[in-house]
């Protein structure tokens, strides 16, 4: 998988058929006329708010969670366009992708190391692709791995070897990440399955060790706790392939004392409707289009980790079309000098 920006995607085919005659016109006269042109994208290109009056679910994960705000944030400009997602909390990555098999939500937010590791059993238990099922609308940002411990017990993660850690559901990305990091440092860590709340009362009763959390900072969880303290994670080649080194600071948390270094993986938007000319190319290009347009809004108002995100990126091999096309209409208006949060701007959404 391979993570990139797109500057000139294929335009989509109902976007360009509305817009024909002002695209076959004179520069000059398209320039003259853009303002018009931008409210026919916007009312006509995305006419899934008067046309197609869909209800949709986006799973996400822990009420107090970073996926679960995102996904609060991503309806609320989904409603701008008539599109109305229900925001369901859940167990985390894992079981937001086990959700989207059994459609028991079209959209979900995971993280890709998840992904890859579903892609890895799918094959195995199918010989499918899960690329083939699985598409990516946007790629969003990268979740720090938070590694907990009680601030008044004296521990050494870089000696110490056997560790009781809590990482919420078994079904959750943090629970991966544990995984995945007593793999990297050759630890032996006994799982305490329970929510994160109560993996945090055991900790500071020391019944526990660790709380792993893999999480956007701030994690609203975490923001309001006292006596808790973040270990480091030591640099390791085997975390180079998928995983940003990144560093969390007392300006995400208070009850740091300074900055601790850790890694991070991406998250992404993602959705199990498959890629058909109408209706499914076009709900996936409505949602990704309403989020390109409030990229601004987003940025400035939104959780902090919308500014990470890169809302011309995409995952090659793995983006749905339907999102391709809708960066296609964005990367038309920039050869003429606009840009898509311009409708926004101009207010041609309420």
């Amino acid at each position: 998988m391979f993570f990139a920006s797109r500057d000139t995607p294929p335009a989509s085919s109902y976007y360009v058929m509305i817009m024909s005659k002002r695209i076959l016109c004179t520069k000059e006269h398209v320039e003259n006329t853009m303002r018009t042109t931008l409210l026919l994208v916007l009312m006509i290109g995305l006419a899934v708010s008067t046309c197609y009056a869909v209800n949709l679910r986006l799973m996400t994960g822990h009420e107090q969670g970073t996926y679960y705000q995102i996904g609060q944030e991503i309806a609320e400009k989904a409603i701008d366009v008539g599109m109305h997602l229900e925001v369901l909390p859940s167990d985390g990555s894992w079981a937001n992708i086990v959700a989207l098999f059994n459609n028991d939500t079209e959209f979900a937010i995971f993280q890709v190391d998840a992904f890859l590791k579903a892609g890895e059993n799918f094959y195995k238990n199918t010989k499918k692709d899960i690329y083939d099922e699985i598409k990516v609308v946007m790629p969003l940002y990268f979740e720090e791995i938070h590694v907990i411990k009680s601030k008044r017990r004296t521990l050494d993660f870089a000696t110490e070897e056997h560790f009781r850690v809590g990482c919420g559901s078994p079904e959750s990305g943090s629970c991966l990440s544990a995984s995945v990091i007593a793999d990297f440092y050759g630890k032996t860590f006994d799982y305490v399955y329970t929510d994160y709340e109560s993996a945090l009362s055991k900790l500071k009763a020391g019944d526990i060790d660790l709380v792993i959390i893999t999480s956007g900072k701030p994690n609203k969880l975490l923001v309001g706790q006292e006596g808790l303290d973040l270990i480091a994670l030591p640099r390791t080649r085997k975390a180079v392939d998928l995983y940003l080194r990144t560093t969390i600071t007392p300006d995400d948390y208070t009850w740091l004392n300074g900055p601790v270094e850790t890694y991070g993986v991406r998250s992404v938007l993602a959705t199990m409707i498959q890629e058909q000319e109408g209706l499914a190319n076009d709900l996936v290009g409505t949602l990704h289009f309403a989020l390109q347009v409030n990229e601004d809004k987003l940025k400035a108002s939104g959780h902090p980790k919308w500014k990470e995100v890169v809302f011309t990126g995409y995952i090659e091999n793995a983006g749905h079309i339907g999102a391709l096309q809708a960066l296609g209409v964005c990367n038309f208006l920039k050869r003429y000098g606009h840009r898509c949060t311009e409708l926004v701007s101009q207010k041609t959404i309420p």
